[in-house]
């Protein structure tokens, strides 16, 4: 449900781009709106394979319309001399979105043959739409066609059998981007904002300022590694990262918008905005860039005028220079002109083409952006973000369960703001750990211990990697499910005068909820391994668990080793009542071995 209704605000949100003259993306009567989304479908493959960010760029590609030969979209990919054709398949439901597949009539609808071979009139005589006739004059006119490879995509599920004989069915090689895939490479990115992918980068510099200083090499083994000094002008580096955004921040500690909130970057502009110097290149630290390739080039026939071409750049330090760069330069208040002549130290490390081992290189990045990373504090939870175990929970949790796990500091709030998702569908990374804590028996620490603990690497590893597979995955995703219904609960007492449901629940909403975490997944394993396992099904065991919860309570008031947060009082009538501390008591020596040895009733 969730990721159905993130795709339908992310396909509103593209037809709200759309000029007012374009008048089918802007129909408010539900069976044009569908049309509406499913030509903005088209816009959304443009958009997050081939980084079209414009719609005007992307609208020009989209032939969809009588008379299109099969063909709703098409693009043409210079960099890699490739020519796509698109068909697209949209469904109006969340059921039908998922399960119902293009029909065999539908491909071979698709004219590419005639197409490529540039006849004007369909297989029937009649002539093709404006759109197709202009990528015809499109192919005719571009430089060594005969380089080209041709490429069909269907937007669509594909069934089966159907799958097994697409390769008779289609003349040309073809990928397939079924419900799934469209989820994970197209709706994903969006919401993080990496989209607009950085591949190949030119970025000009200033030849009179003699930027290029230094080139070194790097051995370590097998392994060389190229590290390279420019100063960049600073408005390349503004224009860069306000196109890419998070996209150019895969391997920084914190996202685009995690930058925002920091006191450094009110210095970084004033530098910029207040100074008609080049003092800016002395007092800053600079930024740190890695490269698969770089090359430096003079040829550009502008004098003065050279350029960095960097092939998949990604920053991994200096991350809140080149943010406050970007949001200077999109602040209609400042001119160009603001950055002329000030330039900013720039090391590009190009790592050895033979470097394939993923891990490897993870590991040397995590390096990398420790030891650079001193302008502004990391903290420990973000030191953490990109372990493949959290880029492989991240995916997992939104593919299977449509929730976003909030792994790096700011990655979803663009998502957030542009309301492609909502609040509720967030997994915050300081719960979902605490929830790991409390899982594997140490309720105590998840709820006592500070963030930099929960995230101490040996922590992390101790708690989090022995939940590794689909299993492990899926019970934590299920107890910390139990979290937030027990934080709902919190939010939405049934009396008023009872904040925290004292009166039904005890001390289990207030002090509690790692402690019910705890024991609900006892239970939670069982019913992943009968597949027996819903969102609605763990919240009607919560509720088993918390009505016991005050039974559970008051046999543990009176243990002896429990003495020291409850102490007996005796009154003049005999009758025995206790001074109670639970705060400390759901965070102290006994909770974790009394959970264990309660037998609680599931049924």
């Amino acid at each position: 449900m969730y990721k159905y209704k993130m795709l339908e605000h992310v396909l509103d949100s593209i037809c709200l781009e759309a000029p007012e003259n374009l008048k089918r993306y802007k129909e408010d009567s539900d069976s044009k709106k569908r049309q509406a989304r499913s030509l903005a479908y088209i816009h959304l493959l443009l958009k997050a394979k081939f980084n079209l960010t414009s719609f005007d760029e992307r609208e020009r590609y989209i032939t969809d319309g009588g008379y299109d030969g099969g063909i709703d979209a098409y693009y043409i990919d210079k960099e890699n001399k490739i020519i796509y054709f698109i068909q697209s398949k949209y469904r109006n439901t969340e059921e039908n979105f998922s399960t119902k597949p293009i029909s065999v009539d539908e491909i071979v609808k698709m004219e590419v043959s005639r197409i490529t071979d540039g006849e004007e009139t369909d297989s029937k005589g009649n002539k093709y739409n404006g759109k197709i006739l202009g990528l015809i004059r499109n192919l005719q006119e571009l430089d060594q066609i005969a380089r080209y490879d041709f490429k069909i995509i269907l937007l669509a599920n594909v069934d089966n059998d159907i799958e097994k004989v697409l390769d008779k069915i289609l003349d040309f090689p073809y990928e397939i981007y079924n419900y799934k895939r469209a989820y994970e490479e197209l709706v994903f990115p969006i919401l993080r904002g990496t989209c607009h992918r950085a591949t190949d980068i030119t970025v000009n510099l200033n030849l009179t300022s003699r930027n290029y200083t230094m080139e070194y090499e790097v051995e370590d083994g097998e392994l060389s590694t190229n590290v390279q000094l420019f100063f960049v002008p600073t408005i390349e580096i503004a224009k860069l990262m306000s196109v890419h955004k998070n996209a150019i921040l895969e391997y920084n500690p914190r996202s685009y918008l995690g930058l925002s909130r920091n006191p450094v970057n009110k210095a970084i502009k004033d530098q910029i905005v207040n100074e008609n110097n080049n003092m800016f290149s002395l007092f800053n630290n600079g930024i740190t860039i890695l490269s698969d390739q770089t090359e430096v080039t003079s040829k550009t026939g502008r004098k003065g005028v050279g350029q960095l071409i960097l092939k998949n750049p990604q920053i991994v330090n200096g991350g809140q220079t080149a943010h406050t760069l970007s949001v200077i330069y999109e602040d209609s208040n400042y001119s160009e002109d603001i950055f002329k002549n000030k330039e900013v130290l720039v090391k590009i490390i190009t790592f050895d083409e033979n470097l394939k081992d993923e891990s490897r290189k993870l590991s040397l990045i995590e390096q990398l952006s420790q030891a650079t990373n001193t302008q502004s504090k990391i903290v420990e939870a973000d030191r953490r973000s990109n372990l493949e175990i959290q880029i492989d929970l991240q995916r997992y949790l939104f593919n299977k369960f449509g929730y976003c796990y909030h792994r790096k500091t700011g990655e979803f709030n663009q998502g957030i703001s542009k309301k492609y998702l909502s609040n509720d569908q967030i997994i915050e990374r300081d719960i979902f750990i605490r929830v790991a804590y409390a899982v594997n028996g140490s309720v105590a620490e998840a709820r006592r211990s500070g963030e930099e603990r929960l995230f101490k690497n040996e922590n992390f590893e101790k708690f989090l990697n022995t939940s590794i597979g689909d299993e492990g995955y899926d019970k934590l995703f299920y107890s910390f499910i139990v979290h937030k219904y027990l934080s709902k609960i919190e939010k939405n007492p049934s009396e008023k005068d009872d904040k925290y449901s004292t009166k039904n629940y005890g001390n289990a909403i207030r002090y509690g909820k790692f402690a019910i975490v705890y024991v609900v997944s006892q239970k939670i394993e069982e019913l992943i391994s009968n597949k027996e396992i819903s969102e609605k099904i763990v919240r009607e065991l919560t509720d088993k668990v918390l009505n016991q919860w005050k039974e559970f309570e008051n046999k543990q008031m009176r243990k002896d080793s429990n003495s020291r947060y409850f102490t007996k009082i005796i009154d003049d009538k005999g009758v025995t009542n206790f001074e109670n501390n639970f705060a400390n008591y759901y965070k102290g020596t006994t909770i974790d071995s009394d959970l264990s040895s309660y037998e609680f009733n599931y049924r």
